[in-house]
């Protein structure tokens, strides 16, 4: 991969984000010292692997190859996000969204700075506030999901869903033959997957709010 300036731009997107190396790492399915690697000009990821860093980043992938001047600027009145000058379009924050037991929404007046490229492949699509650590294998508590209600939804697909038309909840969608299932994806063992019968003659209804297409955290977040 001839990239120009992959490894500078690496770390001061990081940074900026205020991402760890392992935290990333996590995200993209690599070690620490891989990312360590990459940093420092003593390797290079694949086309795939720096499309999925940019999506974590939440940039375009020549923001990571090429020079740029890109920097991330505060939005007035927050200490929590962080938009990229000139780059960035608002999108509803709907509410927030349990990602553990399934929590009512809230609907919230409020409108968040994403970045503008993402904007338009979901020019539909919301944001919602991850609530628990159910998912905390992809999405940590307090991250921004972003749900495009207009994508089809496939089996392993990240969905927000409505249980019995008012709860809703953050998971992985798999629909098998007669069973919807709602499945974790988390560190924390106590969680399990739900099933539901589609045949069944109970009150229990599962709608499908839209698909998770990308996410992003606060900036003050813990790991």
């Amino acid at each position: 991969m001839n990239s120009i300036n992959f490894a500078n731009n690496l770390k001061k997107l990081r940074e900026e984000r205020k991402l760890s190396k392992a935290e990333l790492a996590r995200r993209i399915g690599v070690s620490d010292v891989t990312v360590g690697y990459w940093e420092t000009g003593k390797a290079e990821p694949r086309m795939g692997k720096v499309e999925m860093i940019a999506n974590v980043l939440g940039v375009v992938t020549d923001d990571l190859l090429f020079e740029n001047e890109a920097s991330l600027q505060p939005i007035e009145g927050s200490n929590n996000v962080y938009s990229i000058e000139n780059s960035s379009t608002k999108v509803p924050l709907y509410g927030k969204i349990s990602a553990g037991i399934p929590l009512e929404m809230i609907m919230i007046e409020d409108h968040i700075e994403i970045p503008h490229f993402v904007f338009t492949h979901h020019p539909e699509a919301f944001l919602l506030q991850v609530n628990g650590d159910s998912m905390n294998k992809v999405i940590p508590n307090g991250s921004f999901a972003l749900i495009d209600p207009t994508q089809d939804v496939a089996n392993g697909d990240i969905v927000a869903v409505a249980v019995n038309g008012y709860d809703a909840t953050l998971k992985r969608f798999y629909k098998l033959q007669n069973t919807l299932v709602l499945e974790p994806d988390s560190y924390n063992t106590e969680y399990s997957a739900k099933s539901f019968d589609i045949n069944s003659e109970e009150e229990t209804t599962v709608k499908v709010i839209g698909k998770m297409v990308w996410f992003m955290s606060p900036f003050n977040v813990k790991y």
